[in-house]
């Protein structure tokens, strides 16, 4: 049995919180300055930050530029611990800063960007029909020029993560890692955000983003789409879908996901469909699918738990057969800091082998 113990990390760069679909917030554009969520909060986003903390206090707004520049910097220090039965620990030390930006130009233009730097890169795994992008030790994950005509389109075009369906913090899910969508994954492409007040539909195309390995740098357009059933922001249903073909292999992926809202817990669930037509090492056509379900259950703004389920199969001749959950708490002291512990364990259907994994989260994001 493989062990892997992160036992430290500190500080995590945080990300869009789908969750906050129990309160109504169907758009992401109601906390954060982009409409595809994640990345850095308005005004009001921060003020509902600061609100939802354990030590709340009153939202002091910044003053940069005329308040045109909004920007963060973050940290991680992550040791992690691995071992195997009858074999020595081994251990790593991986620390990574963040700096994110975004400037309003004025007339609805604005730049944005992310940029880190770090140690010791965390590459996905490594498949056959799916290469790890080994970033240097610098590296831009963003870097968008935006126009907002009004509060119904926004158009971006730059280097980012392409739209995903509930578009959840974690990089590592098997619906975001086994669909390009990890932590180094950030494709030039150029998006429109079309919303109103019961949808938002985003079409995109994209194309190489920097680090790709030869033959598997992807081009190809996509549209993801979302729609309130009930009007009250709370009865969520959409799908993403796109297709990608590259030197190596094509790709054809449809997603389907929703989220629902019941005041003090909800649901998140995706079921993502991806056809792989393989030219190197081998030829070969098979199918991937991989499913991410969260119940949540917030007793407190400041409080929440969460119980994830995941399970993934890829047809031969790339066998495989996984099922994974995880259980998590996590405590916001306040806009700037949170703990966050999660314990899981996953299964290989295939060999009936176990992993579990424990982890400990300290977040802490100075902002100015």
């Amino acid at each position: 049995m493989r062990r892997l113990l992160p036992v430290l990390l500190i500080p995590l760069a945080a990300d869009a919180f789908p969750t906050y679909v129990r309160l109504g917030y169907q758009q992401c554009t109601a906390c954060h300055i982009s409409p595809q969520g994640g990345g850095l909060l308005n005004e009001y986003g921060r003020s509902i930050d600061d609100a939802e903390s354990l030590f709340p206090r009153e939202y002091q707004p910044s003053d940069v530029w005329g308040s045109r520049i909004t920007q963060d910097a973050r940290g991680l220090l992550q040791e992690r611990v691995s071992t195997s039965t009858g074999q020595p620990i081994v251990g790593k030390v991986r620390a990574r800063v963040l700096y994110r930006n975004a400037t309003e130009l004025g007339k609805g233009l604005r730049l944005s960007a992310t940029i880190g730097a770090e140690n010791l890169s965390s590459p996905r795994q490594k498949l056959a029909y799916q290469t790890q992008i080994v970033p240097k030790t610098y590296y831009v994950t963003s870097a968008l020029i935006s126009y907002r005509a009004n509060s119904h389109f926004e158009f971006a075009a730059g280097r980012d993560q392409l739209p995903t369906g509930i578009n959840i913090p974690d990089l590592t899910s098997l619906v975001r890692s086994r669909n390009a969508v990890g932590f180094y994954d950030a494709p030039t492409q150029v998006k429109l955000f079309v919303q109103g007040k019961r949808y938002q539909v985003t079409p995109y195309a994209f194309g190489r983003g920097g680090p790709e390995p030869p033959g598997t740098a992807e081009s190809g357009a996509g549209m993801r789409a979302e729609l309130d059933v009930l009007g009250k922001g709370t009865t969520l249903v959409g799908i993403n879908g796109l297709r990608g073909t590259a030197g190596n292999v094509n790709r054809t992926l449809i997603g389907p996901f929703l989220r629902l809202g019941f005041k003090s817990w909800g649901i998140l669930a995706e079921h993502d469909l991806t056809d792989r037509d393989l030219f190197r090492p081998t030829r070969a056509s098979f199918r991937q699918n991989a499913t991410y379900t969260q119940v949540f259950w917030f007793p407190r703004g400041w409080l929440w738990f969460a119980a994830t389920g995941e399970r993934l199969t890829v047809e031969r001749p790339y066998r495989e057969s996984q099922l994974a959950g995880n259980g998590q708490a996590t405590v916001r002291f306040s806009g700037n800091a949170s703990l966050q512990l999660v314990a899981g364990v996953s299964r290989n259907q295939l060999t009936g082998v176990l992993s579990p994994n424990l982890i400990l989260l300290l977040s802490l994001k100075p902002v100015f």
